[in-house]
């Protein structure tokens, strides 16, 4: 089917002047045939869905600015990169959940630059070689802007569509925090790759891991022999797992769908208005729930070490109040120090944007270094934090129970800060009221 995105108006429709709607409608389609058309992508396709992905990651996912660079490095001007949606994916191809992990700093260095598309190759490699067809379809880790990057670019290599969705709508600290390991898909075999050398060869190993978290263990040990880079390959299915037709309805609880295309939205905005309060309307046009939860100039940045993770601190005042923002790898608790109260937890998004530009920015991207990141935030930076509410499917005791421990994680970190532990996930809708009255 040919789209043109271009044809459809992104500003609020109303009734009339004084009562503005939902383009519960006109958004449906936006989020599902986005782009030129025909399910193609070009490169500044993807950049619009880097910067939408990178708001949508609470502050996880990757540095917005070493996403550009990749994305710079290894697409094309002229590459084109495909997507499908979840209701067209067919039954018998072979689905892969290709990322990579490893140190910013060390990416930012050049490395890490092949591991995801050697994952790829080596999963496909399994399949072919165990009977099966190759790998037909791509999906994202999550939405942040380095992993959801990922996949483009090996479709910018194999011409393999991408999968309009992922299975955690945001990014997350943990692989275990996903739906694919919530719903108990099958996450074996694992594939674990690095760089390929200067002779062309690279190193991997195959293994059958007990679950997400042994997997994502193996993986961090595997990436501390290799330039603290790695590439995974895991969680193969077929598109009949996946595929939300009407006839299968029982898979949507199993991912988040049209994500992709959501990002897609929100980056086209922010990167061709640089509006701050442009965006914030068009946001608002969207079905999902968000709330201004504070605007303010970033004035200090904390980082401290436990459990083999980076924990830290962003804090925020706009001279009235004062709020911290918690964070391993991924913002998961929003802490008012005047008011004395939560303002925002996880499983729901805690998400940054400059308000000069309308600039998305990752936790990473704060206070980085300038000579490489030309993304970087520094402080003293005025800008808006935006919560957005979980997608219902997060809210399961599973995964809020993971929140809630790695909250207490970091707040275990900053004792000084004396934030009491929250005993209960309170959503976003239940704590505005409050905060805002």
């Amino acid at each position: 089917m040919l789209n043109d995105f271009n044809n459809i108006s992104i500003k609020k429709s109303s009734l009339n002047e004084d009562t503005p709607v939902k383009e519960t409608a006109q958004n449906e389609h936006s989020i599902k045939y986005f782009g030129p058309g025909n399910y193609r992508l070009t490169k500044k396709d993807i950049s619009y869905i880097i910067y939408g992905a990178c708001f949508l990651a609470s502050g996880g996912g990757g540095p917005i600015g070493l996403a550009l660079l990749f994305m710079d490095k290894m697409i094309n001007d002229a590459d084109v990169m495909y997507y499908v949606n979840p209701d067209d994916l067919e039954a018998t191809k072979n689905i892969a959940f290709v990322a990579g992990l490893g140190a910013p700093d060390k990416i930012f260095e050049g490395f890490g630059q092949t591991v995801s598309l050697n994952a790829f190759l080596e999963m496909d490699n399994y399949l072919t070689q165990s009977g099966q067809e190759p790998v037909g379809y791509l999906i994202p880790v999550e939405m942040g802007a380095m992993n959801t990057l990922i996949p483009f670019i090996i479709s910018a290599r194999k011409g393999i569509a991408v999968i309009n969705g992922d299975p955690c709508g945001r990014a997350a600290p943990e692989m275990g925090m996903n739906l694919f390991n919530t719903n108990k898909l099958p996450i074996n075999p694992v594939i674990l790759t690095s760089d390929t050398d200067d002779s062309g060869q690279y190193q991997k190993i195959i293994v059958q891991v007990k679950d997400a978290d042994d997997a994502e263990n193996q993986a961090r040990r595997f990436a501390k022999s290799h330039n603290s880079t790695a590439g995974m390959a895991c969680y193969p299915m077929q598109g009949a797992d996946l595929n939300c037709s009407r006839l299968s309805d029982n898979n949507q609880a199993k991912f988040i769908q049209w994500t992709v295309g959501f990002a897609w939205n929100l980056g086209r905005n922010m990167v061709e208005s640089k509006n701050y309060n442009e965006f914030m309307e068009f946001l608002d046009s969207f079905p999902l729930l968000s709330y201004t939860l504070f605007e303010g100039t970033i004035t200090d940045k904390q980082e401290r070490e436990i459990g083999g993770f980076n924990v830290g601190k962003i804090t925020v005042s706009n001279g009235d109040e004062t709020l911290f923002i918690y964070y391993k790898n991924e913002s998961l608790l929003a802490w008012s120090i005047t008011r004395k109260c939560y303002v925002a937890m996880g499983p729901d998004s805690i998400n940054f944007l400059a308000k000069k530009d309308a600039q998305p920015f990752s936790n990473t991207d704060i206070n980085s270094d300038p000579e490489k990141n030309n993304k970087n935030i520094s402080l003293g930076t005025e800008i808006g934090i935006i919560g957005l509410c979980a997608y219902e499917k997060l809210k399961n005791a599973v995964l809020v129970s993971l929140f809630l421990s790695n909250i207490q994680e970091i707040l275990t970190a900053f004792p000084e800060d004396h934030v009491p532990i929250p005993e209960r996930y309170v959503p976003l809708s239940d704590l505005m009221p409050d905060y805002t009255g």
